[in-house]
């Protein structure tokens, strides 16, 4: 590798049912430095068709010459109509409609900045650092509601001979309290992939 080659660091956002971005993210299996992760945006259990909605992220530190791949695999999820997101530092372009590869490409290389491995990399762990504080504040509200929930699941537990209305009550408050916990856990797993190398 030459001590030349130039980089660039950059964040896609997609969202979609949950199978649908799992068979989407294998298309990114064979590009280098590329890290992914699904993360549910809706507890399980609910009725969604195809599956609960998703966000599907991926953090990628790619040679120049390696967006022209990048864009491709943007270019025919747009022609299949959905949408992605790209995130260059504090720009962010929302890509809806038909674009060519060419073109996604281009826009990426207008407003990314051209920097070496090292330097992008850095880059990716300040966007990493920043989305776990992020998320951790998310955790701590969410953990505290799971909190509440838990005390109201177990104020109903304690009633010995519950009327009609406390028995549907209780679980209500049971059903949301396992979506909460649920919530929490993928929270839990995003930090996770965020902290990976």
């Amino acid at each position: 590798m030459s001590s030349q080659e130039q980089f660039t660091t950059f964040e896609l956002v997609f969202h979609g049912r949950v199978p649908e971005l799992n068979g989407f993210s294998k298309e990114f299996n064979n590009l280098h430095w590329a890290s992914k992760h699904v993360r549910r945006l809706g507890p399980e259990g609910r009725a969604y068709f195809g599956g609960a909605p998703a966000e599907l992220i991926i953090l990628i530190v790619s040679f120049v010459a390696n967006i022209i791949t990048i864009a491709d695999i943007l270019a025919k999820r747009l022609a299949r109509g959905h949408d992605s997101v790209i995130r260059i530092g504090k720009k962010e372009i929302k890509l809806e409609g038909k674009w060519t590869a060419k073109e996604i490409a281009d826009i990426i290389n207008v407003i990314s900045k051209k920097t070496r491995k090292e330097e992008a990399l850095r880059q990716v762990a300040k966007i990493k650092s920043t989305k776990i504080a992020e998320v951790k504040q998310q955790l701590v509200e969410k953990e505290q509601v799971i909190h509440d929930y838990e005390r109201l699941v177990k104020g109903f537990a304690d009633i010995p001979k519950k009327k009609k209305w406390q028995k549907i009550r209780a679980k209500e408050y049971q059903k949301r309290l396992i979506g909460l916990q649920k919530e929490a856990q993928y929270l839990r797993s995003f930090i996770d992939f965020l902290k990976q190398e």
